[in-house]
């Protein structure tokens, strides 16, 4: 059975509201600040490799590392994970964190080191992407990320300071 003419209408009116209220709301959250909305197309994009971070082995990072004098580690694992061994000189940097690690003087002092590596706790690096991209997007050079974190770290017989599982 075919609906009536006035269901149509109905269905096609409620239609046109929904779309409506979406654009209003959607542009109503993009005019705060610090809310834009990706499908609006001012909100963030994902991290990229050559433009927020880039990519480098364990046993370049540590080459890095050890060759120049002003390069920070920051590591996303939390206090415990890096009491079970760290990267010499590395700095806990948990990502969840970075709203209140990255202040004016942090992001003043990471801006003039040689480089900025950032290692993780697993082989996934998704975390440490984010964290690349947010210096980024505070007007820092792209930071190394160490592929396979930590536990490349180890396995390339690298050395670790602290305590060892």
């Amino acid at each position: 059975m075919l609906p009536s003419l006035a269901v149509e209408r109905r269905l096609f009116r409620e239609a046109a509201i929904i779309v409506a209220a979406t654009l209003l709301v959607g542009t109503a959250a993009n005019l705060i600040p610090g809310r834009r909305l990706p499908w609006w197309g001012q909100g963030r994009v994902a991290p990229s490799q050559g433009t927020d971070f880039n990519l480098i082995d364990p046993i370049a990072a540590e080459m890095l590392r050890s060759s120049l004098p002003g390069v920070r580690v920051l590591d996303t694992r939390g206090e415990a994970e890096m009491a079970g061994g760290h990267i010499a000189g590395a700095e806990s940097f948990p990502y969840q964190d970075a709203g209140t690690l990255l202040t004016a003087e942090a992001i003043a002092s990471l801006g003039t080191a040689d480089a900025v590596i950032i290692v993780g706790a697993s082989e996934e690096s998704d975390i440490e992407q984010l964290l690349a991209q947010e210096l980024r997007l505070r007007g820092l050079a792209p930071p190394h990320i160490v592929l396979g974190g930590m536990p490349a770290w180890r396995a390339s017989g690298l050395p670790v300071e602290g305590a060892q599982p």
